[in-house]
């Protein structure tokens, strides 16, 4: 009975109706449970107690059709430098993987010992998902849905590391919804400018025969000539007969 009582210490990773009452194991005295705790007692990890984001903090509405959609959530993925797992547009699924995530970020339990309770972190290997399920709504609608899965080891005193799912705060799927709508703004069909249309060549040959025209048309009539006149003042070509001399 003491061995199966030193297991149950040495390996508490949940706490529960199944753990030891009144203070004894067995027919094991309490101060013999005291004095095994003090000597090989590591500590007891507890599961999350926070609750998963509402689907309110999960999904948004973007007023774009399904193909544009599918194209802004792809945007915000590569701006987050979020690693591509797997996808599928017919059915709408995108799976990425983040970076580790923060105590900001889940919930991943608590650790009690005989040091006291504290928050179980997540370790540097811990490793974030993101699904994005994409559906169209209509024929220029589009809901988007996010689901993040953390999962993180967690090392308990004296006890091997054991890997626990954590329970999402809901905020990063709220920012990347946020970016998701943003990315929607700008998120447009490609426009095709009409190319213009080159002149007929007979068109622009009477086009610059007629402006000829009308640039020696518009030109300024010369002024008149001025008669010849003699040196007299008498027109050279007239009929005016000059008097004779007179008679010696």
């Amino acid at each position: 009975m003491l061995n199966a009582g030193l297991n149950y210490i040495l390996f508490c990773y949940h706490a529960g109706a199944n753990g030891p009452k009144n203070g004894s194991i067995g027919s094991v005295r309490p101060s013999t449970v005291t004095l095994v705790a003090a000597l090989f007692a590591g500590g007891c990890l507890y599961p999350p107690v926070t609750q998963p984001p509402p689907d309110s903090q999960q999904e948004v509405v973007i007023p774009l059709p399904y193909d544009l959609a599918w194209d802004a959530v792809n945007s915000v993925i590569t701006q987050n430098s979020f690693r591509v797992q797997a996808q599928d547009m017919t059915n709408g699924i995108i799976e990425a993987a983040g970076p580790r995530f923060t105590l900001h970020d889940a919930d991943c339990g608590k650790i009690k010992s005989v040091a006291g309770a504290y928050t179980a972190e997540p370790e540097n290997n811990s490793s974030s998902v993101y699904n994005f399920l994409v559906r169209p709504r209509g024929r220029e609608a589009t809901i988007v849905e996010v689901r993040a899965t953390f999962n993180s080891s967690v090392k308990v005193p004296l006890h091997p590391a054991t890997d626990v799912d954590c329970v999402s705060h809901g905020i990063q799927e709220s920012n990347l919804l946020r970016e998701v709508l943003a990315a929607a703004k700008q998120t447009h069909r490609p426009e095709y400018a009409k190319p213009a249309i080159a002149p007929h060549p007979a068109a622009s040959s009477a086009s610059a025969q007629s402006s000829a025209r009308s640039t020696v048309e518009n030109q300024p009539n010369p002024p008149p000539e001025a008669p010849a006149r003699s040196s007299h003042g008498y027109s050279i070509g007239g009929n005016f007969t000059l008097p004779a001399p007179p008679t010696q």
